[in-house]
Protein backbone atom coordinates (compact mmCIF):
# COMPACT_ATOMS: atom_id res chain seq x y z
CA UNK A 1 0.00 0.00 0.00
CA UNK A 2 1.38 3.40 -0.99
CA UNK A 3 1.48 5.97 1.78
CA UNK A 4 1.63 9.75 1.91
CA UNK A 5 2.86 12.14 4.57
CA UNK A 6 0.40 14.46 6.32
CA UNK A 7 1.74 17.55 8.09
CA UNK A 8 -0.30 19.45 10.64
CA UNK A 9 0.15 21.84 13.54
CA UNK A 10 -1.25 21.17 17.00
CA UNK A 11 -0.74 22.57 20.47
CA UNK A 12 2.57 21.41 21.99
CA UNK A 13 0.96 20.37 25.28
CA UNK A 14 -1.76 18.39 23.49
CA UNK A 15 0.91 16.58 21.45
CA UNK A 16 2.88 15.68 24.58
CA UNK A 17 -0.18 14.44 26.47
CA UNK A 18 -1.50 12.45 23.51
CA UNK A 19 1.93 10.91 22.80
CA UNK A 20 2.20 9.79 26.43
CA UNK A 21 -1.26 8.21 26.37
CA UNK A 22 -0.74 6.58 22.99
CA UNK A 23 2.55 5.11 24.20
CA UNK A 24 0.69 3.52 27.15
CA UNK A 25 -1.70 2.02 24.61
CA UNK A 26 1.14 0.72 22.44
CA UNK A 27 0.47 3.17 19.61
CA UNK A 28 2.07 6.21 18.05
CA UNK A 29 0.43 9.30 16.59
CA UNK A 30 0.72 8.08 13.00
CA UNK A 31 -1.01 4.78 13.82
CA UNK A 32 -3.75 6.60 15.70
CA UNK A 33 -4.41 9.02 12.85
CA UNK A 34 -4.53 6.11 10.40
CA UNK A 35 -6.99 4.24 12.64
CA UNK A 36 -9.17 7.34 13.07
CA UNK A 37 -9.24 8.04 9.33
CA UNK A 38 -10.06 4.38 8.58
CA UNK A 39 -13.00 4.54 10.98
CA UNK A 40 -14.10 7.87 9.48
CA UNK A 41 -14.29 6.21 6.06
CA UNK A 42 -15.87 2.98 7.34
CA UNK A 43 -18.57 4.80 9.34
CA UNK A 44 -18.96 7.62 6.84
CA UNK A 45 -18.87 9.97 9.82
CA UNK A 46 -16.84 10.86 12.87
CA UNK A 47 -15.85 7.77 14.88
CA UNK A 48 -16.43 9.52 18.22
CA UNK A 49 -18.95 11.82 19.83
CA UNK A 50 -18.30 15.52 19.46
CA UNK A 51 -19.60 17.36 22.50
CA UNK A 52 -19.28 20.84 23.85
CA UNK A 53 -16.82 21.68 26.61
CA UNK A 54 -17.92 21.56 30.23
CA UNK A 55 -17.85 25.35 30.32
CA UNK A 56 -20.06 25.49 27.22
CA UNK A 57 -22.45 22.95 28.72
CA UNK A 58 -22.76 24.79 32.02
CA UNK A 59 -23.23 28.10 30.22
CA UNK A 60 -26.10 26.74 28.12
CA UNK A 61 -27.66 24.55 30.83
CA UNK A 62 -27.34 26.78 33.89
CA UNK A 63 -26.68 30.23 32.48
CA UNK A 64 -23.24 30.63 34.04
CA UNK A 65 -20.28 32.19 32.29
CA UNK A 66 -17.13 30.24 31.43
CA UNK A 67 -15.30 32.17 34.18
CA UNK A 68 -17.95 31.20 36.74
CA UNK A 69 -17.75 27.58 35.61
CA UNK A 70 -13.95 27.57 35.97
CA UNK A 71 -14.19 29.21 39.40
CA UNK A 72 -16.72 26.62 40.58
CA UNK A 73 -14.56 23.78 39.23
CA UNK A 74 -11.53 25.11 41.10
CA UNK A 75 -13.56 25.36 44.31
CA UNK A 76 -14.75 21.77 43.88
CA UNK A 77 -11.16 20.63 43.31
CA UNK A 78 -9.98 22.40 46.48
CA UNK A 79 -12.80 20.81 48.47
CA UNK A 80 -11.98 17.35 47.08
CA UNK A 81 -8.29 17.84 47.93
CA UNK A 82 -9.19 18.92 51.47
CA UNK A 83 -11.49 15.92 51.94
CA UNK A 84 -8.79 13.57 50.63
CA UNK A 85 -6.19 15.03 53.02
CA UNK A 86 -8.48 14.67 56.02
CA UNK A 87 -9.43 11.09 55.12
CA UNK A 88 -13.05 11.91 54.28
CA UNK A 89 -12.50 10.98 50.65
CA UNK A 90 -10.54 7.95 49.50
CA UNK A 91 -9.12 7.53 46.03
CA UNK A 92 -10.04 4.21 44.40
CA UNK A 93 -7.32 2.98 42.05
CA UNK A 94 -7.72 -0.79 42.36
CA UNK A 95 -10.24 -3.36 43.54
CA UNK A 96 -8.61 -3.70 46.98
CA UNK A 97 -9.39 0.00 47.64
CA UNK A 98 -13.09 -0.85 47.78
CA UNK A 99 -12.64 -2.93 50.94
CA UNK A 100 -13.54 -1.03 54.13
Amino acid sequence: MATIQIRTRIDRNLKKKSDDLLKELGLDAGSFVSMALTQLVNRRGLPFAVTESDAGYFASEYGVTAAQSIKAGAAMQRESDRARRTGKLREITELADLAP
